[in-house]
Order: C-alpha cells, then sequence, then structure tokens
C-alpha cells in the first residue's frame, strides 16, 4: 500500500501548516482499512459473491434489533455510501476519505479557491483572520468525518458478524521501513495506527499484527516527532523478538542440510581454531546482534569463499570478515539514518582504539574535526544533532556530551559497556539490562562491537586470542 498521496494532498499540506492536530483524521482512515480487510477476510469464508453482503448486512442488522435505531441506520448508511468503492484497493479508500474531508472543510469554511490565499469565510461571510479560528474550523471538520458512523458499525461487527470465536482472522503489516508514505507523515500515521489497533482489540476473533524496527518505534513515540501517546502505554501489546544461540545455530543447519541436500551441517562445516576451544560458528553468532540477518549474510559470504569445499577453515572465515563487517556498518547507518541522520561522520571517533578502552580515554581531541565543521554537524538529526550542537554552543559540558553520544553509539549497536570491573560487557540486545547515559562514567569501559572489529580497524591485542 502507498499512500504518498498524503503528503501531497493540498488541504492536508494546510492544515499541517496551521498545526491542526491531524491524530483524528488518521485513526478514522486506518479504522475505515481495517474495518474494510475484516469484512473482507469474513465474507470470503461466508459468501460466495461480496455483492451480496450488503442486502446480507441490512437483514442481518435487522434481525438482530428490528427496526434499527439512528446509530444503526448510521452505520447501514456508512456501508451503502461506500458500496460502491467498498472493496476497492485501501489506497483508494483512503483517497475517498481524504477529499471528502477536503469537501466538507472548503463547503463550510466557504473557503473555495481562497484557502491557498490565506483568505478563508466563516458561515456568517465574514473572514477568518485567527489562525486559532481556522483551526478550530479545521478540526471541527476532521471530527465530524464519519466517526460516530464507523464507531456503531464496528460495534455491530463485533456483536453480530465476527461472535463466533472459533472463526479466527489475522491481518499483518509489515515493511513499515519502505516508501509507502513520506517522511513527512510517516510517523504519525503509524501513531494513529498503533492506537487503532490497540482500540481493535475488542475484536476477540481478529487479530492485527504489526512489525515494527526498533528504530521506528523510537521516532514515533519521540516527543519531537509525534504528539501521540507514551510508548509506556503500549508495552502490554508488545512482544519482542528475540533469538538465542540456539535457535540461530538451528535455522543455519537447516539452511545447509537444504543446500546439500542433507551431507553437511553446521557441525561439520565449521572446525575449530588451532589451539582454541572456539567453534567457528561461535566466532560469527559473536559478530552479530543475534539476528538471523547478520548470521545468514556471514555465512553466505563464507561459501562464496569456501570454493565448494566442504569444510570452512579459519582461514575462509577471516577472508569473508572483513566484507561482511563493512556491510554491517553501512546496513546501521541505512538502519538508523533517519533517526541521526549523517551517523557515517562519527566513525572516525572509534577507529584504530584499543578494545576496552576507558571512557575517560575519549579526550576532546577525538571530537576536533567534527566540531569545528557545522556543516558536518547539521548533517545529524534527532538527539544527535541535539548534544553535538548544545556542546559547541556550551550549553553542555564536555563529559554529558560524551555520556549522550556513546549511550546513541550503545543503542545502536556499535559498542557495549562494562561499567564496572565487577560487570559483565553488555550490548543493547543483552537480555536483563537496562543501560542509561550516566552509566557511561570515566570508569566504565568500552567494548566496539566485534561485528565491526574489521571495519573499524579495532586493535584488540589486549584481548585473549580468538578466532
Amino acid at each position: 500500500m502507498s499512500l504518498k498521496f498524503l503528503s501531497n494532498s493540498p488541504i492536508l499540506n494546510y492544515f499541517r501548516e496551521l498545526g491542526v492536530n491531524l491524530s483524528f483524521f488518521y485513526k478514522v482512515l486506518w479504522k475505515h482499512v481495517f474495518v474494510v480487510e475484516i469484512l473482507k477476510l469474513y465474507i470470503d469464508d461466508d459468501y460466495r459473491k461480496k455483492e451480496n453482503f450488503f442486502d446480507g448486512f441490512k437483514k442481518r442488522v435487522a434481525e438482530k434489533f428490528g427496526k434499527a435505531t439512528n446509530s444503526k441506520q448510521k452505520a447501514i448508511e456508512y456501508v451503502e455510501n461506500w458500496s460502491d468503492q467498498f472493496w476497492m484497493h485501501a489506497e483508494y479508500r483512503v483517497k475517498e476519505l481524504t477529499e471528502e474531508i477536503s469537501a466538507k472543510f472548503t463547503g463550510t469554511a466557504g473557503a473555495k479557491g481562497a484557502i491557498f490565499s490565506g483568505e478563508i469565510k466563516g458561515e456568517d461571510g465574514e473572514t477568518l483572520k485567527s489562525t486559532t479560528e481556522v483551526k478550530n474550523k479545521a478540526e471541527k471538520v476532521i471530527n465530524e468525518v464519519q466517526a460516530a458512523e464507523l464507531v456503531e458499525l464496528i460495534s455491530i461487527i463485533k456483536r453480530d458478524i465476527l461472535d463466533e470465536y472459533q472463526r479466527k482472522y489475522f491481518i499483518v503489516i509489515d515493511d513499515l521501513d519502505k516508501e509507502w508514505v513520506s517522511a513527512q507523515v510517516v510517523y504519525d500515521l503509524i501513531a494513529a495506527m498503533i492506537e487503532v489497533i490497540k482500540e481493535f482489540q475488542i475484536f476477540k476473533g481478529c487479530k492485527i499484527i504489526i512489525a515494527l524496527r526498533d528504530n521506528l518505534h523510537q521516532l514515533v513515540f519521540s516527543a519531537q516527532e509525534h504528539r501521540g501517546g507514551q510508548r509506556e502505554k503500549y508495552a502490554s501489546l508488545y512482544l519482542d523478538l528475540e533469538w538465542d544461540e540456539d535457535s540461530l545455530r538451528s535455522l543455519i543447519d537447516k539452511r545447509i542440510k537444504l543446500l546439500s541436500n542433507n551431507s553437511l551441517n553446521v557441525y561439520s562445516l565449521f572446525e575449530k581454531s588451532h589451539g582454541s576451544a572456539q567453534g567457528g560458528f561461535d566466532y560469527i553468532i559473536e559478530r552479530t546482534f543475534m539476528r538471523p540477518r547478520d548470521v545468514i549474510s556471514f555465512v553466505n559470504k563464507i561459501i562464496a569463499k569456501a570454493n565448494s569445499k566442504s569444510f570452512f577453515e579459519a582461514s575462509i572465515v577471516r577472508q569473508a570478515e572483513p566484507e561482511y563487517s563493512l556491510e554491517r556498518l553501512h546496513a546501521i547507518e541505512d538502519e538508523w539514518g533517519e533517526n541521526y541522520g549523517e551517523i557515517r561522520e562519527v566513525w572516525r571517533v572509534f577507529y584504530g582504539i584499543y578494545n576496552g578502552i576507558k571512557v575517560q580515554k575519549f579526550v576532546e581531541d577525538r571530537f576536533a574535526d567534527i566540531y569545528v565543521d557545522r556543516k558536518m554537524i547539521n548533517g545529524f538529526k534527532g538527539e544527535m544533532l541535539a548534544i553535538f550542537t548544545k556542546w559547541r554552543e556550551d550549553e553542555i559540558k564536555y563529559k554529558e556530551f560524551l555520556q549522550g553520544f556513546l549511550f546513541i553509539m550503545f543503542r545502536i549497536g556499535v559498542i557495549g559497556i562494562k561499567k564496572s570491573g565487577m560487570d559483565k560487557v553488555v550490548f543493547f540486545y543483552t537480555k536483563d539490562t537496562f543501560i542509561i547515559p550516566a552509566d557511561f562514567t570515566f570508569e566504565a569501559k568500552v567494548f566496539v562491537h566485534k561485528a565491526f572489529y574489521s571495519a573499524l580497524k579495532i586493535n584488540t591485542k589486549a584481548l585473549e586470542s580468538s578466532y
């Protein structure tokens, strides 16, 4: 589904310039989309021809309630009004609702073509000069757009259509990091979607599942980006996807068996290092974020270097590592660029450092090139831009800046932290770990993730010998 026209809509752009809160409108859009998708799933099971649905819907309501009340009549009218376009693609339905908003606003406000010249007239013909007046008029129109009818329709569907708990329906939403809508509105749209998903929990026989990457989750609930609710309100809805070493090993084992017609497995392919108890696959796992995409990428590069060998000795793994390491660093740039901007500029801070370096060794000189280049700083976004700007303009001391910077690097996976001699090294994916910027004291130690040893030329002499 592509909704890029939402960012090109003259009326919505005008509302955004005025600071009109469009959250309610976005929620109406999602409710309409989800209602139709649910009904489409339902009809696939019950009816041969979708055109029979509307007559069946009215009869069902009549049989259940007798004479339809005013609110239920509105729900029926809502379905009837949309009957010609009801089964059209979601993009079409959303566009129709957007155009309806535009028509109602220009009609009730007397705006017509004057909407873009800044002159809007009220119902009495007087020009609305106050931005507040225009915003109130806009929000009144938005709040009236089919909201009551939708609420009643949803209630009818819950009680009288999806009332058989044995029948289960799922709507799955993925690829929200793709370009399905412009960056201008994407976070507000996703936030509205999450709020609607929470409301749609009333349907016992239908579940809406959304796959949301961590960096998107941060942006959606960031106070700077979105006027939505706090993430804590939705914590009960979340299920974090986690993998452990055994599950990743099993995944690769199955893929290798499939590729080799069961003649090879993960244990036979990766020999142990000479003089070391560590297996080759353990070496790979340590250079991942404990995610399938990382492990698959590394193993594929090893296979490409192996020249059809039936085992992967240490030298083959090492040959594949530089390409993998650089790829992972670029992936970090792509994944978090929307949050923090041109973060590739900060890698220079880590080039060639000793691993396990104390925070106090990150002297100000390490940031000198970035500090003096305002153009480089302007390439950052969000928290990264904020901390560099505040430090440069003496709003915060270097220590506070450094703690904020290292915390961002921890959050995106580039570094781990060992808070004291009694603590273990932890990364963002380490279970039962909660790290805050203040944990990066001068005595804490920073460890670059092994995935980036090669790309950042990390000095590992002080570490115990490894694969």
